[in-house]
This record gives structure tokens, sequence and C-alpha cells, in this order.
């Protein structure tokens, strides 16, 4: 029987007039990260924390925000790190042109489907968008909210995913061409739009919108040139050449969602705070009256009758209004729904919960517009044209609480195609093939299966040989993975997450802001006897084990806890620092040397905290640390990554004196850190981009990212008894590689560089690529400033064959990545 346990929940929400104001601040990009954290805190202090306030959504925004942050304490827009990443590739080519590097590959662990045992709230991960070819039902691409676009041609029996080498991974918004199926848009952060015209395969960036998330893109079927799109926090934009350029069109000062009225590509309806309306092909607009106005709005037609509009409206997150118009859209009529808020989490729909309009969607069905499907936290239906909403399905993995199924918490985004429903959330992919049907258990099914989309804020590994992982996640609370399954044993978000020293039956993790939990039993059941200290952490809190003591485990709150018997009880080691700590690390040979990291500051016991005699130790001038190691034989050799220029530091004096380390880095951002026991100095660092690796015997870093995705690395664990490095990626899953210098033997590291040819070069028309093993390979083309012209991802080396023809004329490279080699060629275009 599966057992659903859920920490009580007391809620408090006033009804306030205060604006989400740091929203728009993120969307600006012209405010500092500390004036955006004062901003959010202000408005939380009044607004509450709980849940569906939008206080987790903004925590998970300041975690990853903070890592992102450059010298003068602005947060790098995404178009920085495209330019890095071009630079950088042009680097690699010009430095490894006509060579061979002979290195190890990344292989993806999973989470790509989950066993639930007692969590409450299992998923693969987060999507965001869904869009299906109107001339092909089982051809479907989906954006997974930092895993990227995925596509399946089979409804989801398998996904492949089309952005893994692509300069951004977040999605909000997908579109497919009316006419040819080839051609995808993409919708993502700060205002950012992309094309692919070969499904996904590349990805050219168009003009940017002002900025905000792209939430919408809609493609005229007559004209195909034109199309419209929405920016949150900004307005709603029109294009009349395919993309390449967008001109706003309204007053709106947002955008949530857009809609052609069926049958009539003049008529268009687009919301943000109003609801706009045009009928001239979005020359000019109308402003419509009859809404409260309150917060903003999406839109709902049918072709059934394309007469009939309605909107669904927020205020402060939840729900606000239900509007139907039966002649599009020129008057509405408010229908009736007072003490409702469909946007909650409870089952009656009667609490003050909310997260609009992150969590805010609408379809009508395509042969009864009387049927109309809206959802929040949960997902609703009426069979009256919105007079009357019946839930679906519950957040909750659990049966027996009502008759409901199951349908994972937080929906970004419902489509109706033909006769089913597509809903996606947090969790996944779902649909209803029967939608009008009877609600019961199998009313949704999931299509998730296969997508290694996982959101990993920490990891960890039990040391021996047969590959256990844990872990906790974005929305999909902590998963472990034992005996080659993925067991989903706690909710909500899962924090720091890791194995007993010796028994890999007991399993630690935690929730956000600290709340500590644990398994006895390989993550079948949860143990009842845990506690947490009294108070709480920081939304991602540290949380360590002693290195030595196997009972014994740290958390982090304003003070520095231990317990001596498993969480059974705690007692406070540390000052009350006065604020809530970021890290916790303690030296692996000397367990009373601890460091602690509160913002750009780094304090430190050598007596186990037990006299509360915790001091500050002097860091780099400026700057966040984002993460700190220590050295796994020396406790005074720890090294730190900081959101200063030069990013890496070590210290061999205890944290008195530093020296940077950074040559041969690229200007990402520097996430965690992971120390190899080599008897080198063996130190890895993963990035927004990639992993890279250096020790005493290097001059510089070296790129250690071969076959692994272009995706954030938020944490990094060395397994010794597999001599193999681990790392929890934001939006990939979990990914693993034999340790730096377990390689190859030099004799099978130059047998693909002997064997492969690429000819004619200089070429004109194609370019081939041909050997006589049978091997597959990852191909990339580069210009010669770095940007990527062509990819083939596990293609056959036999006989490879490039169109070149489009091409301008001038040099390019070449770059082969097999499971054991990196081959570089300089070609010549004519």
């Amino acid at each position: 029987m599966i057992k659903k346990y859920i920490f009580p929940l007391v809620l408090f929400v006033c009804s306030i007039s205060y604006g989400q104001e740091y929203k728009k601040m993120i969307s600006k990009g012209t405010f500092t990260f500390k004036e955006i954290q004062k901003e959010a805190n202000n408005y939380f202090s009044i607004k509450g924390e709980g849940r569906g306030t939008g206080y987790k959504q903004y925590k998970r925004w300041e975690y990853n925000a903070k890592r992102k942050v450059d010298e003068n304490g602005f947060v790098k827009r995404n178009s920085f790190y495209i330019n890095e990443l071009k630079r950088y590739n042009a680097e690699l080519n010009l430095e490894s042109k006509s060579s061979r590097l002979a290195v190890n590959s990344w292989e993806q662990l999973g989470p790509t489907n989950v066993t639930v045992t007692t969590g409450y709230n299992p998923g693969i991960g987060r999507i965001t968008h869904i869009a299906i070819d109107p001339n092909d039902a089982n051809h479907m691409i989906i954006g997974a909210h930092s895993g990227g676009v995925w596509r399946t041609i089979d409804k989801g029996g398998t996904w492949t995913p089309l952005s893994d080498n692509f300069t951004s991974m977040d999605v909000y918004s997908l579109a497919i061409h009316p006419t040819i199926s080839s051609t995808y848009y993409w919708g993502g952060i700060n205002g950012e739009i992309y094309k692919s015209t070969n499904s996904g395969t590349i990805w050219s960036k168009t003009q940017n919108i002002e900025g905000g998330d792209v939430t919408k893109i809609i493609i005229n079927p007559n004209d195909p040139k034109i199309l419209f799109a929405t920016g949150q926090g900004f307005g709603i934009y029109k294009s009349i050449d395919s993309g390449d350029n967008w001109t706003k069109v309204t007053t709106d000062t947002d955008g949530l969602d857009v809609e052609f009225k069926p049958g009539d590509y003049n008529t268009i309806y687009a919301t943000g705070k109003n609801f706009n309306k045009s009928t001239d092909g979005g020359a000019t607009w109308s402003v419509i009256s009859g809404f409260d106005n309150e917060g903003l709005k999406q839109v709902g037609v049918s072709p059934h009758n394309a007469s009939i509009v309605y909107v669904i409206e927020e205020k402060n997150g939840v729900f606000n209004g239900f509007y139907a118009s039966s002649d599009s859209g020129a008057i509405f009529t408010k229908k009736d729904h007072t003490g409702k808020n469909y946007f909650g989490s409870s089952i009656e729909g009667t609490d003050t919960r909310g997260q609009a309009p992150r969590d805010m969607a609408i379809a009508v069905s395509t042969t009864n517009s009387n049927e109309v499907h809206i959802a929040g936290i949960n997902p609703y239906r009426s069979l009256d044209g919105g007079t009357t909403f019946t839930m679906t399905a519950h957040w909750a993995y659990d049966s027996t609480v009502t008759d409901l199924g199951y349908c994972h918490a937080d929906i970004d985004d419902v489509l109706y195609y033909g006769n089913e429903l597509f809903v996606v959330s947090d969790g996944g992919v779902y649909v209803a093939n029967d939608p009008a049907g009877a609600i019961n258990n199998t009313y949704y099914k999931d299509l998730t299966t296969g997508m290694g989309i996982h959101q990993f804020y920490k990891i960890g590994v039990f040391q021996d040989a047969t590959s256990k992982v844990t872990g906790g996640s974005q929305d999909n609370g902590t998963t472990s993975y034992i005996n080659s399954t993925w067991k989903n044993w706690f909710g909500a978000d899962g924090g720091p997450s890791f194995f007993h020293n010796t028994n890999s039956n007991i399993i630690y993790g935690t929730t956000q802001e600290g709340g500590v939990v644990k398994t006895t039993d390989g993550a079948d059941n949860l143990d009842g006897t845990f506690t947490s200290p009294t108070g709480k952490g920081n939304f991602i809190t540290p949380f360590i084990p002693d290195p030595t003591e196997n009972e014994t485990i740290y958390i982090g709150y304003e003070q520095v806890f231990k317990s001596i018997d498993g969480s059974d009880s705690w007692s406070s080691i540390s000052q009350d620092f006065g604020t809530k700590l970021d890290l916790l690390a303690i030296a692996p040979t000397d367990n009373k040397t601890i460091y602690a990291v509160i913002g750009e500051k780094l304090f430190k016991t050598t007596t186990g905290g037990s006299s509360g005699d915790w001091t500050e130790v002097t860091t780099i001038p400026s700057g966040f640390i984002i993460d700190v190691k220590v050295h796994p034989k020396d406790a005074n050799k720890i090294a730190i990554a900081t959101t200063h220029q030069d990013m890496i530091f070590i210290s061999t004096d205890g944290g008195v004196t530093w020296n940077a380390k950074k040559t041969g880095l690229p200007s990402f951002s520097a996430n965690v850190l992971a120390w190899q026991d080599n008897a080198k100095d063996g130190l890895y660092v993963g990035m927004s981009y990639g992993i890279y690796y250096i020790d005493n015997t290097l001059s510089s870093w070296q790129n250690y990212s071969n076959l692994i995705p272009n995706v954030s690395i938020n944490d990094l664990t060395i397994n010794t008894a597999e001599s193999k490095l681990y790392a929890g990626t934001w939006g990939r899953g979990v990914w693993r590689i034999p340790l730096f210098g377990v390689t190859l033997s030099t004799e099978d590291s130059n047998l693909l560089d002997k064997k492969i040819s690429a000819y004619p070069n200089p070429v004109s028309k194609s370019l081939n690529i041909v050997t006589d093993l049978n091997t597959k390979a990852e191909i990339r083309l580069f210009s010669l400033d770095g940007k990527l012209v062509y990819f083939s991802k596990e293609k056959s080396l036999r006989n490879h064959k490039i169109d070149t023809s489009e091409f301008s004329s001038g040099i390019y490279f070449l770059r082969i990545n097999s499971e054991n080699q990196i081959i570089t060629r300089k070609i010549i275009k004519e």
C-alpha cells in the first residue's frame, strides 16, 4: 500500500494590494540582485511564505540567480552566456585544429521514469509548454523548464532531446509551423525567441521582443510569415517576416496569452492586464471592457463555435473570475463563482492559495464549446460553458484520498487537440483520452517516461561499486537510484540528500527550508523517527554527513546543528549568525574543522564548534561564495567557487590567503567543486555549461564535458569505489563519467583518428565523413567565430554526409565527439 506523508501546513494570507514588483524587476534586468532580493523580501513579509504565495518560485529563482551575479551585482542575462559559449567554442577549435584528444564520455543515469514508494508528488520534471503538429497528431514538441526542447513522433512513446547542444535550455513556449512541420519556434527568457527549420537540429536566435518570459507564440495558418508573441511583463508583439523581427502592437504593459478567432485569422484576442481585440490582423486594437481587471488573463476559443470566447483572470495569484462572450469578444459576462478558487490546492476549491499566472491555463473542446478545462495547481472541467467546474485530478499521489486520479501539481499549460486533452505540469505531460467522459483514477495518462529532465539541487552517492545515487530536485522531491531503479520516497522540493556512511539502506533527505526526512529500508518506506531542529534554514539548506562518525550529521539554519543519533535529536554547535547559512563543509581528515558560508562571508571552527567559536575567515575582495570544498587529505586546503571575475580560489592555510585559479576556464558561472584524491590535488568545477578539471601537473583547466548536454551543473560528487564522477544537473538528471586520468590506452585513443577521413577539403557542396569503424558520435561544424552551423547526434561514422552548399565561403571546424575521443579538423569552404 502506498503511504503518503505530508507535513502539516498552516497558512494565513492577508488581503493585500501590494504588487509583485520584484517580478517586473527580474524581467527588466536593470536592477541588482540585492535590489530584487530586498523588494521580494518586503513583498513576502506581507504576502506570507506558504504554499500558493509564489514564495517557493521566487526562492528557486534566487537560488539560481545568485550564481550568475556579475562584478557589479547584476544578474547576467542569457545573452552573455550565449556569446561566451560561442567565444569559448572558437577558442577550443583554434587550440585543437587538426588534432585529437583522448577522453572519457558522460553517460546519463536518469531518472527517465520513477517507482513511487512514499513520495506524494512524483514526476519526471517540470514542463512548461506543448505544441502538436496540426497535420500529425503523433508529432509533438514539449518544453522542459531548464531541460530544453524534446520531440516525439509516436505520441509520447519515445522522446528525443533537441537542444542539448544549444546555448539555452530555458523554455516557456513553443509553436510548430502550420504547413512546414520541420519549422519550430521556441520562446525563452529575457524576450528571446529561437527558430529551427530542420526539426530542432539547429536553432537560430531571432530578434528579441523587449523582455520577459515569452509565454505564447502563434502562427497565422493562412500566412505563416505572420506571428504573434506575448512577453510577460512587457506586452504583445507581431512579426510579419517569419519571426525575424518583432513589433509591439498594443498598449498593454503585460502579455500572457494570444489566440486567433477560429477560422478568422484577422481577428486576434490577446491578453495581459487587459483583454485586447483586433479585427484587422493586428494593425489596430481595442481594449474590451467587462472585466474586473484585477490581474492577468488567459483566453480560450473553440472551432465548434467560433463566436464563443472564454477568459480566466487571476488576482494576487488566486482565481478571480471566469468570463464568457457569445459575440466574438464584444461583450463579456462574468460567471458566478463566489467563494471558489480554482487555482488553489484543496479538493474543495475554497482555499486562498494560488500561483497564477505561472500556474494558470484554459482550453476548450474542439467539438463542444461548452466543455471547458481550466487549471492552476489542479485541473478542472466544465460541461456547461463555465457555469460549474469539477476537479478532474488531484496533486497528491494517493487515490485513497478521493476517487480522483493523479496529475502532478502546478499546471503550466493545457491543450485540446482533436478529441484529447493534454496537460503539462511541474511533473510531466499527461493526456486525457476521453476528456468529456467519466472522472476517475485513470482519467489522465502520463506520457513523460523516457525524458531525462529532473532538476537536481544536490546529489549524493554510496561508496561501493553498485552505483547508488540519491538526490533532491525541484518539484519532484527526493529520489534514490538503487538496484537500477529510481525510487521517489518524499515530495515537495527536495534538497541535499545522502547515504549513511556504511549502510546504504539509510538515506537522509531534506525539503525546502531544511525539513529533515529519512528512510531506513532503501527508500521503500519513510522512517517515522526523524526530527528537525527548531527553526528553518535557507530554501536549499546545507546538510552534510560527518566523514567518520557514522550516525553524526549536520544542518545549517541560523545556527549550525549537530545530531549524533541519526536525526533523532539535535544540539547547536555554533553561535547564532543572525541570518540563514548557505553552505557547510567538513574536513574529511579532521571532523572538528568545519566551514560555513553566508553570502560573501566564510566562517570556520577547528574545535567542532562545541564552544560556539566560529570565526570569520579572510576571503576574496568581492562576490558571493557559491561553493566550498575541503581537500581530502588536508584540512587547511580549501577551494571556493565564487561570483568574482576570477571565480575559483584556493587556500592552503585555512583561508588566511588565497590564490585565484582561473586560467583556461570560460566565464560561465562556477556552481560546484569536487576534489579528487589522486595525489595531484585534482579539482573539478561544474559550471553553467560543462565540467572542467585541473591538478598540479596542469597549467590550465581542461574541458571534461564530452557528450554531456549544455546544461547547468548543480552538484558534483565522486564515488571512489567506482572511480567515477557523478553530476547532478539542473534539467537533465544525473550523469556520470570515469575520473580524469582513468582513460583508454593510447592505442585505442589513436584508432579513430587514424581511421577517419573528411573529404573533400576544401569542400564546395558536400562534406563526406567516412570510417570503417562501427562507432557512433556527435558531429558538429562550427564557423570560425564559434557559431554552431551543423549538429548531428548519435550518428554512424561509416558514411556521413554534410550538405555545405548553403554555407558561406570561409574557414570552419569539424568536431567529432565519440565515446572515447574528440577529433577536430579544419575545413575550408570554397
